[in-house]
């Protein structure tokens, strides 16, 4: 049986972010730990509605045939779609904070099992990059989350589908998250990636609802010369790396955070960043103008089915995608902006 922390634990279990020198703690989440854990993650979204994510996958290998600058988003979104639906998911970070201006309070780290570098398809150099910054692939394998049951506890978290039954107030911060919410719709929808970029981004609406910003976006479009890398930008911006390693999703998720704060303090202080809001670098595109003019008649009533559960957890999550019982998401929520 599953001991899970209690309300008191879990209020002196993170660190004070306004206390100083108070340092950033990732929390490792393997299966041994993954309900418990959830239950801290339940509780950093009840009382820190601002989030960085950030994930870790083995590389891309569908190249385009043109240069990344001469495609059109569509064509961006096909490739993405052709390498999203090939791979897998290694990691998955999460790290949340209290405030628009305060640091991170805590970060998840969420080691999946799913990808086997000895038989699964893979970028080698991109493998052997993530293994020399520090992920133990045979670890994961072994140790590693299960992603339909990770998929089964996002949808009852309250951090996905806002609007399904508890309306959501979480802001998302990330960081070129194209492939991020690439694998993150197809692990929440259990199947492929739909086939159209409009398709794709109503999705991402649908699960993360409208207050999500893209810093790499963020960048394009101040009048300032910036590295184009998440390290580099950090350097630049004077953010440090408080815990963990580069390229290891617990940790680049708080930094993807810091460096939010940073350039919109430094560079948008007037005019604020709300027109920013869920707008992906390279994948531009007005989904509310193509709404309004299709009329969502293709969405079926703006309804899909949720990740397939693993069969042995509790009665209140998702039913397996495509049964009869299968449970509903809600319509497209508003585009809301906040920070």
């Amino acid at each position: 049986m599953t001991v899970h922390p209690g309300p008191a634990a879990m209020k002196a279990g993170f660190a004070n972010p306004a206390a100083a020198e108070s340092k950033l703690q990732i929390r490792q989440v393997w299966a041994h730990n993954l309900e418990a854990e959830f239950a801290w993650i339940q509780h950093a979204q009840e009382h820190y509605p601002y989030v960085s994510m950030d994930t870790e996958f083995p590389g891309v290998i569908h190249a385009p045939s043109k240069h990344h600058a001469e495609l059109t988003p569509p064509e961006r979104y096909a490739g993405l779609k052709a390498n999203v639906d090939a791979l897998h998911l290694i990691q998955v970070g999460l790290a949340f904070a209290a405030t628009a201006h305060s640091p991170p309070a805590v970060a998840f780290e969420i080691n999946l099992r799913e990808f086997d570098p000895r038989v699964h398809r893979h970028n080698p150099d991109s493998v052997a990059f993530l293994a020399d910054s520090g992920i133990d692939f045979a670890r994961n394998r072994a140790d590693g989350v299960d992603a339909r049951e990770l998929a089964s506890l996002l949808m009852g978290s309250g951090l996905v589908c806002p609007g399904d039954g508890n309306e959501s107030d979480v802001t998302w911060v990330t960081f070129h998250p194209n492939y991020d919410f690439g694998y993150l719709v197809r692990l929440l929808t259990g199947r492929d990636l739909p086939d159209t970029l409009p398709e794709f981004l109503r999705l991402v609406r649908v699960f993360f609802g409208g207050e999500v910003y893209d810093v790499k976006h963020m960048v394009s479009r101040c009048r300032c010369r910036l590295p184009g890398s998440l390290d580099g930008l950090a350097d630049a911006l004077g953010v440090k790396r408080e815990a963990g390693r580069s390229h290891q999703a617990g940790s680049d998720s708080a930094v993807t955070w810091d460096a939010f704060r940073r350039i919109r303090d430094e560079y948008f202080a007037k005019e604020g960043v709300r027109g920013f809001a869920g707008v992906l670098h390279g994948l531009e595109f007005d989904l509310d103008l193509y709404l309004a003019a299709e009329g969502d008649e293709k969405s079926e009533g703006g309804v899909i089915t949720a990740a397939p559960a693993t069969g042995n957890g509790s009665s209140n999550r998702p039913a397996v995608a495509g049964n009869d019982n299968s449970r509903k998401v809600a319509p497209l929520p508003p585009r809301r902006t906040r920070p």
